[in-house]
């Protein structure tokens, strides 16, 4: 069970892709945060961790409560028996020795935002009085690599900066961390004319990842990672595709619950708002957001690529369409050139017979026999 906690919909930033909600600046109270959190306890079942993500705006605004919603979260272990993995996604600049000191102590995952190098990342992610962020956010990815066991990245793009996520990928690198993830803004204008250039953009990607393990550097790529596991276990099964409503949910500041976290925005989202933690959730508009929920493309039925194709994601598929079960024309052809090229990363690494490569995905072999 997935839940995300936006503790607010603040930020000290000012990008200019903002998803989180830049009218509504009131934040998550104690006591809707203790019921967020009665609520995801209940909805887990007995045999299911918990994973419970941090989220806003800029979660770390608010650390004092998100300290006294962990005290919870450790209360509400003990009493419901139930194990809650924490996690954070934060833009990096806040972070400091008792941030650290927490997240270390309470073992709780961190994602850093950083779009790439200094000309990249500072096109969109500024100050209010618009200084880059880049300097203060990689000064601090580096001092969490010290002390938080997992680190993850995450990369947003768009239509102006995505010729550059080879560039940026090659950053990345330079940092040990557990995972980058590379995220389309999925709000932007994609045109035809960008679309033609995905299959050379994430061949070069391909490339540096096969190169990064022919040199002994081990790297985790989701665009390319998530495929390959994909390949070895023969496509998505019913368990891994979208749990909107079901599986993953988000909880807003006022405590109006969400299918999931992207649909918060500035909480006025009436359609997808499926109940209060206060009141709990609405069984009618439930069944209603499950029932559009998924692909209903005829074409997709019949694509040769369709089991290992991301079309049932109901968050893309909504800012794609506006409706949450039809696929739009950007995730099709970038499924496709990610599919293309992360079956070429497979074919050549095994090839050569890469043990490193070999062991990186045995571990997700044996993870996934552990669940």
């Amino acid at each position: 069970m997935k839940v995300t906690l936006n503790l607010t919909h603040r930020c000290n930033l000012s990008c200019s892709y903002c998803y989180g909600g830049k009218k509504v600046l009131k934040d998550m109270s104690l006591h809707t945060a203790q019921k967020a959190v009665d609520f995801a306890v209940e909805i887990t079942p007995p045999d299911s961790i918990l994973e419970l993500n941090f989220f806003g705006g800029e979660p770390l605004l608010c650390f004092d409560l998100m300290n006294e919603v962990i005290k919870y979260i450790r209360e509400m272990e003990e009493k419901s028996g139930k194990r809650v993995s924490l996690s954070i996604t934060t833009n990096g600049t806040l972070l400091s020795d008792s941030i650290f000191d927490t997240l270390v102590k309470e073992d709780i995952s961190l994602c850093i935002s950083i779009d790439g190098p200094e000309n990249i990342h500072n096109t969109n992610r500024c100050y209010k009085d618009g200084r880059g962020s880049f300097k203060d956010v990689v000064d601090n990815l580096q001092e969490a690599i010290k002390h938080v066991r997992y680190v993850q990245i995450n990369a947003v793009y768009e239509p102006e900066t995505i010729s550059f996520l080879p560039e940026s990928v090659a950053f990345f690198s330079n940092f040990d961390v557990s995972g980058i993830h590379l995220n389309p803004n999925l709000k932007s204008s994609w045109t035809r004319d960008i679309y033609s250039k995905f299959g050379d953009i994430y061949m070069k990607i391909a490339d540096f990842y096969i190169d990064c393990y022919q040199s002994g550097q081990e790297i985790a790529i989701n665009l390319i990672d998530s495929k390959i596991v994909l390949f070895l276990k023969g496509g998505y099964t019913v368990e891994d595709m979208c749990g909107m409503g079901e599986t993953e949910w988000g909880i807003a500041p006022s405590g109006n619950i969400y299918p999931c976290e992207r649909f918060i925005g500035e909480d006025k989202n009436g359609a997808l708002c499926i109940g209060n933690v206060h009141t709990g959730s609405d069984s009618s508009r439930r069944c209603s957001v499950l029932k559009e929920r998924g692909n209903f493309n005829e074409k997709c039925s019949s694509c040769g690529i369709q089991k290992y194709c991301m079309n049932w994601c109901g968050c893309t598929n909504y800012y794609a369409t506006g409706n949450t079960g039809l696929v739009g024309a950007f995730l099709c052809e970038s499924e496709k050139a990610a599919i293309k090229a992360s079956n070429y990363v497979l074919a050549k690494l095994t090839d050569l017979d890469n043990e490193l490569f070999i062991d990186h995905f045995m571990q997700y072999v044996h993870e996934g026999r552990r669940q």
